[in-house]
């Protein structure tokens, strides 16, 4: 099992599921965690040589949203089981589909490879596999990646199982070409995983180059020196079709953590238990019951939230 930790150069208590075991291995082609490490981290230096109170902003904006988007995907998971185990067939390709594909956004958003504006918040399916693809071709062998997409482009298929084809045999597993999704909520881990571990590498890199929390206080975000991008969410001015949502909640934690946090930190801590609880009992039962669906049993299921 790999050091996180050690690839990172961090110091942080955090137990990962899937990418701890991604060793390199040259005769399969697979790059590993290490070498995915080694093409990343000198880009986070390079960012962190340019840090500025905008780009500490910017960060601190993206990585609220790959925190708010794998929580998403979590809810998403824990519904898509709950549907199946109550016979709620419909539902399940399309919950899954959906869930992966929130990991692999909030997967884009934590990348250095990827800009900061409308396009990354406006992405379509088919960018951002292409795009999640670049990604995991530092990480996994050819034939690894190749599963990887075809199992997205599946889920992709899947999703409208249901409202165009509408197998007479059932699904998923009855004879539909989508199947209970173990295999999605793996690959969305995968995702989720390697987003946070690119949140370790910048705040790594800022330590480098600035010191660590005793030596180099950070920047103070001010509610006001959010970016214009960002006021534009918030007016929900990018547009109502495909764009990632902001509501008041939203904006009340953002500002928040912009007048706390000062440097960035791995982002499943950027809120709290108590914002984390928040989320979660926003999609509760509106009433106690032991036969509805209960969000708050399902924090974990891709990432250790607090």
């Amino acid at each position: 099992m790999l050091d996180i930790n050690a690839l990172a150069g961090t110091d942080w208590n955090y137990d990962f599921l899937e990418i701890c075991n991604l060793e390199k291995d040259p005769k399969a082609g697979r790059p590993g965690l290490a070498g995915y490490a080694q093409k990343t981290k000198p880009l986070f230096a390079k960012i962190a040589d340019r840090w500025s109170p905008e780009s500490h902003a910017e960060w601190l904006q993206r990585h609220y949203l790959c925190l708010k988007l794998v929580m998403g995907a979590t809810l998403q998971f824990g519904t898509a089981e709950n549907a199946y185990r109550q016979n709620l067939q419909m539902a399940v390709p399309y919950l899954s589909y959906y869930g992966m594909f929130n990991a692999v956004r909030a997967n884009l958003l934590s990348s250095p490879r990827s800009g900061w504006g409308k396009n990354s918040l406006t992405i379509g399916h088919e960018k951002a596999i292409e795009a999640y693809k670049s990604e995991i071709e530092l990480l996994l062998s050819p034939d690894e990646v190749k599963d990887e997409v075809d199992l997205f482009l599946q889920a992709k298929r899947g999703r409208e199982l249901f409202s165009y084809r509408f197998p007479s045999r059932g699904a998923p597993g009855r004879g539909g070409f989508f199947v209970y999704p173990d295999e999605t909520e793996r690959f969305a881990r995968v995702a989720a995983e390697l987003a946070l571990f690119n949140s370790f590498c910048l705040g790594a890199a800022i330590d480098r180059k600035f010191g660590k929390l005793n030596e180099w206080d950070g920047y103070v975000t001010e509610e006001r020196e959010l970016s214009k991008l960002w006021e534009h969410i918030l007016n929900g001015s990018l547009g109502d079709d495909d764009y990632i949502h902001i509501d008041s909640a939203d904006k009340h934690r953002v500002a928040k953590i912009a007048r706390t946090l000062r440097r960035p930190l791995p982002f499943v801590w950027m809120i709290g238990e108590g914002g984390v609880e928040d989320f979660f009992d926003a999609f509760g039962p509106a009433r106690d019951s032991d036969h509805e669906f209960d969000p708050d049993e399902h924090w974990n299921r891709l990432l250790e939230l607090p």
